[in-house]
């Protein structure tokens, strides 16, 4: 299963996030965080392009604490419920998903 990471920014905590890759790594799923990418350098149209391509390519969305205060973030979301994607919100739901999924 491929993860779309949702609600990176500035402010999100680098230990955290890593632990939180490592947790998704561990139960066999791909990860995609566009801000990992050189997006930051592209226009908003270029970037916001590459961010629904990825956004289609995955299976999941998984939105970070603190989503709520990125613009980004709350499109990205729009766009995964428009494309009918799972969305998750912790650890456990990507658990219960790929139970589902499995089941």
């Amino acid at each position: 299963m491929t993860i779309y990471l949702s609600g990176i920014h500035n402010e999100t905590d680098s230990t955290f996030l890593r632990g939180l890759k490592e947790q998704i790594v561990a139960l066999g799923c791909t990860i995609v965080a566009p801000e990992e990418n050189a997006t930051k350098k592209l226009s908003w149209t270029e970037d916001m392009s590459i961010r629904m391509n990825s956004i289609l390519a995955s299976d999941t969305m998984f939105m970070l604490p603190k989503w709520r205060e990125s613009t980004i973030a709350r499109i990205e979301l729009t766009a995964a419920m428009n494309e009918k994607k799972h969305l998750c919100f912790t650890i456990d739901d990507i658990k219960d998903l790929i139970t589902t999924l499995d089941g």
